[in-house]
């Protein structure tokens, strides 16, 4: 199977996890880290996804699942410890047409959840495709390794001034060559020293001897 690779934008969107165990838990913390309107179903939780409905941030039906509560959600995630469960919730969901992501039997789901490397707005997402996760994981740790978090700070840095630079730069030749230069300078090895400072100056150098 080849899959389409794409970035969903999860902010305020209803996501429905059925299963409360260590792994719906993990899924919801991800919906959540992503922004997405959690709803939980399942007759019991873990004492994590508890602590969060009884804080307001997930919704809880304690029930098991009909296919009336696929009402209004935007991705389903079948995170039960039946696989038959799990298959019926994805067969339910495909023929409505909804993106549904299955723990197990992973196939019976239509997308699925690539193993990340997160550092700040630096998302770097790996899959193979389901046939070895054991492969997933050690380029995760390799990227990991290579790709710290002074390209988190990197790139909240450079929100700033490409702000500033779309705002006064109106050639976009020139806008090309600020950005481009910022890209191949010594910043990201700046901030991997910890001379944030130092990085910060590189920075509105570069922006400021391309201008005219």
């Amino acid at each position: 199977m080849k899959f389409y690779p794409a970035y969903l934008d999860l902010r305020d969107r209803p996501c429905l996890v059925v299963g409360g165990g260590s792994v719906a838990e993990r899924k919801a913390f991800s919906l959540l880290d992503a922004g997405a309107a959690v709803t939980i179903i399942s007759p019991s939780l873990t004492p994590k996804l508890q602590a969060l409905s009884d804080s307001g941030k997930i919704a809880h039906r304690q029930k098991q699942f009909d296919e009336p509560d696929l009402a209004a959600e935007f991705i389903v995630i079948a995170a039960t410890s039946s696989a038959e469960v799990n298959s019926r919730i994805a067969q339910v969901c495909k023929k409505r047409n909804m993106l549904v992501n299955v723990a197990v039997p992973p196939e019976e789901g239509n997308f699925v959840v690539p193993s990340v490397v997160e550092r700040g707005e630096l998302l770097i997402a790996i899959s193979t495709g389901g046939v070895s996760p054991a492969l997933s994981k050690k380029l995760r740790q390799e990227l990991e390794t290579r790709y710290g978090p002074e390209y988190g700070i990197f790139l909240r840095m450079v929100a700033g001034i490409r702000r500033r630079i779309l705002s006064e730069v109106a050639d976009e030749q020139q806008r090309r060559e600020i950005f481009q230069g910022i890209t191949d300078s010594d910043v990201i090895e700046l901030l991997r020293q910890g001379k944030t400072h130092e990085a910060e100056s590189r920075l509105n150098q570069i922006a400021g001897s391309r201008r005219t």
